[in-house]
């Protein structure tokens, strides 16, 4: 399984202040009077090289909230709550962007940028 999929599975078993969460992106359909969470790729980086190989990769994933336009969530609770459960399950959180306004939909987001670290196992 990917690890946008491995995080969207985690996430979506815990998170319940969000109205949808979604791998990949979010379907048109959606109103900008849910919050939603978009989890998507950012990059990756092997490591541990030994052996002509590498044996381990770091793994990053973008998790976007986009908060309902007349959302009552407080942002920073809600943020650091998800960051804590991410580092509890061996991610850790690289970059928080700064919370900004979607000029279409005119919703507030955040985009934080978690890494997992995955050590390869000998086939």
């Amino acid at each position: 399984m990917t690890v946008v999929m491995d995080t969207f599975n985690l996430i979506k078993e815990h998170v319940t202040w969000a109205d949808g969460i979604y791998p990949k992106l979010i379907p048109k359909e959606v109103p900008a009077g849910q919050t939603s969470l978009l989890i998507r790729d950012a990059y990756s980086n092997l490591g541990s090289y030994g052996n002509d190989t590498f044996n381990t990769i770091d793994q990053d994933v973008a998790i976007q909230i986009y908060y309902a336009v007349d959302s009552d969530l407080d942002y920073d609770d809600v943020e650091i709550e998800l960051m804590k459960f991410l580092t509890s399950k061996g991610y850790t959180v690289n970059d928080i962007k700064g919370r900004q306004t979607d000029p279409d939909t005119e919703q507030d987001y955040q985009t934080i940028q978690v890494t997992r670290h995955k050590v390869i196992e000998e086939k």
